[in-house]
């Protein structure tokens, strides 16, 4: 069941911590995700931005906003940027937890494993979002 309300709360923002840790926590501790972290180009790491920005638009559109996104354009902003941040940083500090967010030694590895680990992790934070 989908929400009748386009309002972006505190609960919306406790359930996407919630939603992102749920799949961030399992991905974020695979062996696979560190090497990918330092294989990875810039390239497909900002193709990976812009696709998890992407699915989330269309699901949070396709969810909260669709026949109220002109009467609430900012809400569906906030709302988008606000699960990609809280995935982000749900995803840096469980790959800190585990020593592999090497922030001040390698800065690039560490963003794009935090990419990697948000692309799934933010779909699941905007699932559980939706729930009701």
């Amino acid at each position: 069941m989908s929400r009748t309300h386009a309002r972006f709360s505190f609960k919306d923002v406790s359930e996407i911590v919630v939603g992102s840790t749920l799949l961030a926590f399992p991905i974020a501790i695979t062996e696979e995700v560190w090497n990918l972290g330092k294989e990875i180009s810039v390239f497909s790491t900002v193709i990976l931005v812009l696709l998890s920005l992407l699915f989330l638009a269309t699901f949070s559109y396709s969810t909260f906003y669709q026949s109220k996104l002109d009467r609430h354009s900012r809400e569906f902003y906030v709302r988008l940027m606000a699960v990609y941040f809280v995935t982000l940083t749900v995803a840096a500090l469980i790959l800190a937890l585990f020593g592999e967010f090497p922030l001040m030694t390698e800065p690039a590895v560490a963003i794009k494993r935090m990419i990697i680990v948000a692309l799934p992790a933010s779909f699941c934070a905007t699932v559980v979002d939706s729930l009701h």
